[in-house]
C-alpha cells in the first residue's frame, strides 16, 4: 500500500475516502490512473475481498474496505512511533510514554502518578489515550500503547498487573434530589433503588451492580448506561436519575449543582489496576514508569 504523501513504504490510498474519483487519488499519489486502479485490483485479489464499490464517476470503501484503511492507520501510528523512540534512544532524550486509561482513571489516579514522576524524570513525555476497558485491552494487544490502567473486573490472563489505588463506588445526585439534603457523605444502597439509576455499560460492571440490589432484595430501574462520565453529568444535573459512579466522578462535578455520596451497606469498593502485556519489550522510559508507579502506590 502506499502512503498519502508518496512516501516508501506503507502505503495508504487516498481514495479510500468516500466520493473520490480514481483520477484525483492518482494525482495526490503522483502516477498515473491506470496503474493505481491495477494496484487497487491486486490489493483485492491479495486479500480475497471486494474493498471498493466503483461507480461511473466515483469510487468508495466498502465495510471491509474502511475497516483495511483503520488497521493501516494504526500501523502507520505504531511505525511512527517505534520510529521517534529509537531516534530518542540514540540520542540520549527522556523518551515517550503511551498510556491507555479510562476516563475516571485518567482523573484521578494517573494525574496523581504523572505528578510525581514528572519530577524525578522531566523529560519524558505522554501520549494518553482516553478509552473503555475493552478498547485499552485491544490496544495493548496491538502494541499501540505501553500500559494501561484499568478497572476491575478486567481480565488479567495475559497481563502483569499491579494494584495502584482501591476507590469506592459512589451515588451522584442533583441537589433538588430528596436525598441529598440528608448529612454526612454516605447513602444507603437501599436510598437509591427507588430512583431512575445510571450505570457503567461494561456488561461485568452491570451484572456486578445488579447483583448489589439483589444481595438486599430490592427492586431497582435502570434509566441508561453509560461509558463516560461526562455525558451523563448533565441528566444527574437535571435529577433525572441517579448515577451510580466510581468516587473519581468528584473531578468532573459541580459541587454547586450536584452531591456525591459514598455508596454503604454494605460498601463496594473498586480496584484500579496498572497492566502491561507479559513478556513484553517495553521502551525503557515506560519500564521506568512502571517501577515508579508500583513503588509510588505501594503494589
Amino acid at each position: 500500500m502506499v502512503k498519502d504523501d508518496g512516501s516508501e513504504g506503507f502505503t495508504v490510498f487516498p481514495c479510500c475516502g468516500p466520493g473520490r474519483h480514481d483520477n484525483r487519488a492518482a494525482a495526490k499519489l503522483c502516477m498515473a490512473q491506470p496503474p493505481l486502479s491495477r494496484q487497487m485490483k491486486e490489493l483485492e485479489e491479495e486479500l480475497g475481498t471486494t474493498l471498493f464499490i466503483r461507480g461511473k464517476r466515483h469510487i468508495r470503501l466498502t465495510e471491509e474496505g474502511i475497516f483495511l484503511r483503520q488497521q493501516a492507520e494504526e500501523i502507520l501510528s505504531l511505525m511512527e512511533k517505534t520510529r521517534g523512540q529509537l531516534s530518542r534512544m540514540g540520542t540520549g532524550a527522556g523518551g515517550l510514554i503511551s498510556i491507555g486509561v479510562t476516563e475516571s482513571c485518567g482523573a484521578g489516579v494517573l494525574s496523581d502518578i504523572i505528578e510525581r514522576f514528572h519530577s524525578d524524570f522531566p523529560g519524558i513525555r505522554y501520549n494518553i489515550w482516553c478509552g473503555n476497558g475493552d478498547e485499552i485491552n485491544d490496544k495493548l494487544d496491538k502494541g499501540l500503547v505501553d500500559l494501561g490502567i484499568v478497572r476491575e473486573p478486567f481480565r488479567t490472563e495475559k497481563y502483569e498487573s499491579a494494584l495502584i489505588k482501591t476507590e469506592s463506588w459512589t451515588a451522584l445526585l442533583s441537589r433538588e434530589h430528596p436525598m441529598a439534603e440528608q448529612p454526612g457523605d454516605t447513602i444507603l444502597l437501599s436510598d437509591i433503588a427507588g430512583s431512575p439509576l445510571i450505570i457503567p455499560s461494561r456488561p461485568p460492571l452491570q451484572e456486578e451492580i445488579r447483583g448489589w440490589f439483589h444481595r438486599i432484595e430490592r427492586e431497582h430501574t435502570i434509566l441508561c448506561t453509560y461509558n463516560t462520565l461526562s455525558c451523563i453529568v448533565p441528566l444527574v444535573e437535571r435529577n433525572v436519575a441517579v448515577a451510580i459512579c466510581p468516587e473519581a466522578v468528584r473531578y468532573f462535578t459541580d459541587r454547586q449543582r450536584l452531591v456525591c455520596r459514598r455508596l454503604t451497606e454494605p460498601e463496594h469498593v473498586s480496584r484500579l489496576l496498572l497492566v502491561r502485556r507479559r513478556n513484553q519489550l517495553m521502551p525503557a522510559a515506560a519500564g521506568c514508569f512502571w517501577d515508579f508507579a508500583r513503588h509510588y502506590c505501594g503494589s
